[in-house]
C-alpha cells in the first residue's frame, strides 16, 4: 500500500508533468500557428520585385507604343524609309516586352488574359498601319500614265503627220561643236503632243532624251528641219473629254484615299487607346494587387501576433495555475512532512517504549523460564521416578520453547529497528557447526528420524564473524527440518570453497517432511507467515524462524535457495563467505567447563529470589562461598562491613533502588577512597538488548 507521503508525491509529479505536457502542447502550437501565418506572406522583396518588374514592362510598352506611332506618323508625313525602318524596330521591341509580361503574368490568369489582348490589339493595330502604308504608297502614281495616254491616242482616227528635226552648228570659238536631238519613232512625236497638252495641265518639262557633242574643225553652220503636225478639232474634243474625265477620277480617288486614310488613322488611335487602357488597367491591378497583398501581409501580421499574444497569455496563465497548484501542493507537502515529523518522533518513542517493553518483558519472562530450567536442570541430577523423570522432561522441552520464542521476537525486532549488530571474533566453524547439530541431533532421533552430518573441508581453519548467529541460523533451520518431518531424515551437509583470504560455507539442510508448495516458497522468508494456518494450529511456531534465517543471512552478506516439492521435503542451502585467519583450532575457546571455585567469596545482589537461590545452589556446588542480598542498596551494605573479603561481586543489572551499573559504580568509589583493591563485578541480567549491555 502507498503511503500518504508516496501519493502526494505522486500528485506532484502528475501536475508537474501535466503543466509540462500542456507548455510543450501550447509551444507546438504556436510553431505551428507561426508556421502557418508564415506560408501566407511571400517575401516581401520578391512581391517588390516582382510588381516593379511589370510595371516597368508595361511602362516600357506604353512608351515603345508611343514612339512607334511618333515613327509612323514622320514616315506617313514625310515618307522617308528611315522612319519605318525605326517603326519597324519599335514594333519588334513592343513584341518582345509583351512576351515578357505574358511569362511574368502565367501565374495570374487575369492579367494573362489581358496580355494576350493586348498581344491580339497590337498584331491589329500593325496590320492596319501596314494597310496604311500600303494605300498611301498607291495614291502617289499618276492619273496619267503612259498606258493611259495610249489608250486615248488609240481611239483617235486621224492622221497625224510627223518629221524628224535636226539642227547642226559649229559653236563659235571651238574648232567644230555638232548637237544632235533625236526625237524617236512616229508614235513618240504623236505623245509629245499630248505630253506638251499634259504638261501645260500639270507644269511637267519634256526629257531630252540624247545628247552628243563633237568637235570639228569646219566652219559653222546650221541645217534646219521643221515638223509639222496637224490635228483636226474633233480630236482635241476628245482629248479634253478625256482629261475631264481622268481629272474627276483622280478628285475621287484621292477622296476616297483620304476617307480610307482617315478611317485607318481612327481604327489605329482607337487600337493604340485601348491598347492603353488595357495596359492602364493591368498596371492598375499589379497596383491594387500590391497593395492588397501588403494589406493581407499586415492582417497576418497582426494575427500572428495576436495569436503570439494569446499563446503567450495562455501560458503565462497554465503557468500561474500550474505554479498555485504546485505552490498548494508544497504547502501539503510540508504540512504533511511536519506531520510525518511529528508521526517519526512519535514512532521513535513508541519503539524506545516497544523496546523498553520487549526488555522488560524479556526480564520477566526470562526470569521465571531460566528459573524452571536451571531447576529443571538441578532436579534431574536427583533421584526421580520413571514418571517424573517424564514430567521432568515435558517440563524442560516447553521452557526450552518458550525461549526460544522470546529470543526469535527479540532477535527479529532488534533487526528490523536496525539496532542489530555482528560480533566479529575468531572461531573454528567445523567445531561451532558440529556442536550446533550435535546439540538437536537428539531431538531428531527421538522423534525417530535419521540425522546425517558431514563436514567436507578442514577441522583447524580458523574464521573471524559471529560464531553465535551461525549457531542460530543452523537451528533455526534444523529446528524446522526437525518439526516438520514426521519420518525419513534430517541431514546437514557442509562444503568449503576457499580463495585467497576467503572461505565460502555452503550449509545445505535437507529433510524428508511435508514440503512447500511452489506458490508459497517466496512467502515463507516473510515474518509472521507460515504455509497455512493449519501448520501452526498442528506444529506451533511463530513464524519468525525463516525471516530471521533471512536476515541474518543478508547481514552476513550470503545468501539463501530454497528447493521443495509438495509432501517430498525441502532443502535450505545458505552460502556464507567468511575471513580466514591464522590461529590454531585451540584458540577458539570453544569448550565450556566448570572452573574450581573453592574458597571463592562472592557477593551475589539478585532481587529475584527463585533467581538468587538457582544461582547459590549453583555456585555452591562448584566450591564457591556465596552471600546473597536482596537489592543494590542490601549489597552495598553487606559489602562495607568488610570490603576486602569478596573476591567477585555479582549483580543483576535491573533491580529497584540502586541498579547494578549503579551499585558497581558506588563500590568502585569507595575502594578508591579508602585505596582498597576492589573486587572483579560481573553483571547478570535478563534483558536482551546491547544497550543494557553497553550501559553496564
Amino acid at each position: 500500500m502507498m503511503t500518504t507521503k508516496s501519493i502526494r508525491g505522486e500528485k506532484v509529479k502528475g501536475k508537474v508533468l501535466t503543466g509540462f505536457v500542456l507548455l510543450f502542447i501550447l509551444t507546438l502550437g504556436g510553431i505551428f500557428a507561426v508556421i502557418f501565418f508564415a506560408r501566407q506572406l511571400r517575401p516581401p522583396d520578391t512581391d517588390v520585385s516582382q510588381a516593379v518588374k511589370k510595371l516597368t514592362l508595361v511602362s516600357n510598352m506604353l512608351s515603345g507604343l508611343i514612339d512607334a506611332d511618333g515613327q509612323a506618323r514622320a514616315y506617313i508625313t514625310s515618307g522617308k524609309q528611315s522612319y519605318y525602318n525605326k517603326y519597324l524596330s519599335d514594333q519588334k521591341q513592343i513584341e518582345k516586352i509583351a512576351d515578357s509580361l505574358k511569362n511574368a503574368s502565367v501565374s495570374h490568369t487575369e492579367q494573362y488574359l489581358r496580355i494576350l489582348v493586348v498581344d491580339s490589339l497590337l498584331k491589329i493595330k500593325h496590320s492596319t498601319l501596314e494597310s496604311f502604308f500600303r494605300l498611301q504608297r498607291s495614291s502617289g502614281v499618276p492619273i496619267l500614265s503612259a498606258d493611259r495616254l495610249d489608250e486615248i491616242v488609240d481611239s483617235f482616227n486621224d492622221t497625224v503627220a510627223t518629221s524628224t528635226h535636226t539642227i547642226t552648228s559649229t559653236l563659235p570659238g571651238t574648232s567644230g561643236v555638232t548637237i544632235t536631238h533625236n526625237s524617236g519613232e512616229d508614235k513618240e512625236v504623236k505623245s509629245n503632243v499630248f505630253k506638251r497638252l499634259w504638261s501645260g495641265i500639270t507644269g511637267k518639262k519634256e526629257r531630252v532624251d540624247t545628247v552628243i557633242i563633237q568637235h570639228k574643225p569646219d566652219p559653222v553652220h546650221f541645217d534646219t528641219t521643221h515638223t509639222y503636225v496637224r490635228v483636226s478639232d474633233t480630236a482635241i474634243e476628245k482629248v479634253r473629254t478625256q482629261l475631264q474625265r481622268m481629272g474627276r477620277e483622280e478628285r475621287e480617288g484621292r477622296q476616297l484615299a483620304i476617307e480610307r486614310e482617315l478611317m485607318l488613322l481612327r481604327t489605329d488611335q482607337s487600337i493604340l487607346d485601348e491598347i492603353r487602357n488595357v495596359l492602364l488597367l493591368y498596371e492598375k491591378e499589379e497596383i491594387n494587387g500590391a497593395i492588397a497583398g501588403s494589406e493581407k501581409a499586415n492582417q497576418v501580421l497582426n494575427r500572428l501576433w495576436e495569436t503570439a499574444l494569446i499563446l503567450a497569455l495562455a501560458s503565462v496563465l497554465i503557468m500561474f495555475i500550474f505554479i498555485l497548484l504546485i505552490w498548494q501542493d508544497l504547502a501539503k507537502s510540508a504540512f504533511y512532512r511536519r506531520q510525518l515529523e511529528h508521526a517519526r518522533i512519535l514512532a521513535e518513542r513508541l519503539l524506545k517504549v516497544k523496546e523498553l517493553f520487549l526488555a522488560n518483558m524479556s526480564h520477566e519472562i526470562r526470569t521465571p523460564i531460566t528459573s524452571i530450567i536451571g531447576f529443571s536442570e538441578r532436579m534431574a541430577d536427583t533421584q526421580l521416578s520413571a514418571e517424573q523423570q517424564d514430567y521432568l522432561e515435558y517440563i524442560t522441552a516447553s521452557s526450552d520453547h518458550l525461549l526460544g520464542l522470546v529470543d526469535d521476537l527479540l532477535d527479529y525486532s532488534r533487526i528490523e529497528s536496525g539496532k542489530f549488530s555482528l560480533e566479529s571474533v575468531s572461531f573454528n566453524p567445523a567445531l561451532v557447526l558440529r556442536q550446533s547439530f550435535e546439540t538437536l541431533r537428539p531431538s531428531g532421533e527421538k522423534k525417530g528420524l535419521m540425522m546425517n552430518y558431514s563436514y567436507e573441508g578442514g577441522n583447524d581453519k580458523m574464521l573471524v564473524g559471529d560464531p553465535l548467529r551461525l549457531r542460530q541460523i543452523v537451528y533455526n533451520l534444523l529446528n524446522n527440518s526437525i518439526k516438520f518431518t514426521e519420518s525419513g531424515s534430517v541431514s546437514m551437509k557442509v562444503e568449503e570453497t576457499e580463495t585467497d583470504d576467503t572461505l565460502e560455507l555452503k550449509i545445505s539442510v535437507s529433510d524428508t517432511g511435508i514440503g512447500i508448495p511452489q506458490e508459497k516458497q517466496n512467502l515463507i522468508f516473510e515474518e509472521f507467515t507460515q504455509v497455512d494456518a493449519s501448520i501452526t494450529r498442528r506444529y506451533g511456531g511463530s513464524g519468525l524462524g525463516l525471516a530471521i534465517v533471512l536476515r541474518l543471512t543478508q547481514l552476513m552478506k550470503g545468501n539463501i535457495e530454497l528447493e521443495s516439492r509438495e509432501q517430498m521435503g525441502s532443502t535450505f542451502i545458505i552460502t556464507l563467505p567468511f575471513d580466514m585467519i591464522n590461529a590454531s583450532a585451540g584458540d577458539a575457546g570453544e569448550t565450556a567447563f566448570m572452573p574450581q571455585m573453592d574458597e571463592v567469596e562472592i557477593l551475589l545482589a539478585e532481587d529475584d529470589e527463585t533467581t538468587r537461590r538457582l544461582i547459590v545452589s549453583i555456585l555452591s556446588e562448584a566450591g564457591a562461598k556465596v552471600t546473597g542480598a536482596l537489592d543494590g542498596h542490601n549489597a552495598f551494605a553487606v559489602f562495607g562491613l568488610n570490603p576486602q573479603q569478596y573476591d567477585l561481586l555479582i549483580t543483576d543489572i535491573n533491580m529497584p533502588g540502586l541498579s547494578g551499573p549503579g551499585l558497581a559504580e558506588t563500590i568502585l568509589n569507595y575502594c578508591k577512597e579508602h585505596q582498597i583493591t576492589p573486587p572483579v563485578i560481573l553483571g547478570l541480567t535478563a534483558h536482551a538488548t546491547p544497550g543494557e549491555t553497553e550501559k553496564f
